[in-house]
């Protein structure tokens, strides 16, 4: 349970893709790839990032920069949400704004959260998610799993992104291009919005790989 909430952590760092997303990956035991591969072996991104939220990050080793940021990251979220930190340690604290999160985004869906397992709910909302994107982007969800659709989409917001951005994607994965636009194009595809965001969030940027 720690690791899952701990992976949601990440996924909130730099706002990059939905916390249900991420929670839903992991509650179904996927290992986080894309954007957590990045930031656990990407020590240069972790300091930047750690920067960017004022955290002081000399005399320190990556880990301890990337705890200190998981959990600035966790209480700015809770802030935002309304919700009190104070006391709480940074396990609960990532679940009360995992379950809050759930709900806002069910409400703002136009799904009913009424006697739903809040699990049940986030998967609910996910699969809602994706294919509305997969909608709005032109991709058919005809006789697709969701786990297909989710990567066709992920794949598509990238490769858009990096065009826009001049970024040359002759013979580049999905995976190396969003590798490149994170660490040396970050602000500029906030900036731009070039990926969809909701609530401060990017979508569909994690890359799971089921054991």
């Amino acid at each position: 349970m720690r690791k899952m909430y701990m992976s949601f952590a990440i996924a909130l760092l730099f706002g990059l893709f939905g916390s249900v997303q991420t929670y839903a990956a992991a509650e179904e035991k996927s290992e986080v790839h894309g954007r957590g591969h990045h930031i656990k072996h990407n020590p240069e991104f972790i300091k930047k990032q750690a920067e960017s939220l004022g955290i002081e990050t000399e005399g320190k080793d990556t880990e301890t920069i990337a705890k200190e940021v998981r959990e600035t990251i966790i209480k700015q979220k809770a802030k935002e949400l309304g919700i009190d930190s104070n006391g709480k340690d940074l396990e609960k604290l990532a679940k009360e704004v995992w379950e809050t999160e759930i709900k806002k985004e069910a409400k703002e869906l136009g799904i009913a959260t009424e006697g739903k397992d809040l699990h049940n709910l986030a998967r609910e909302v996910h699969e809602t998610q994706i294919k509305k994107e997969a909608k709005e982007l032109g991709i058919s969800t005809d006789n697709k799993d969701l786990h297909t659709i989710a990567h066709e989409v992920r794949d598509k917001r990238i490769f858009q992104a990096a065009e826009k951005l001049g970024i040359e994607t002759k013979n580049k994965s999905s995976d190396e291009l969003f590798k490149e636009i994170m660490t040396n194009h970050a602000d500029k595809a906030k900036e731009l919005n070039l990926f969809p965001h909701k609530g401060g969030k990017m979508h569909f940027f994690d890359k799971a790989k089921e054991n």
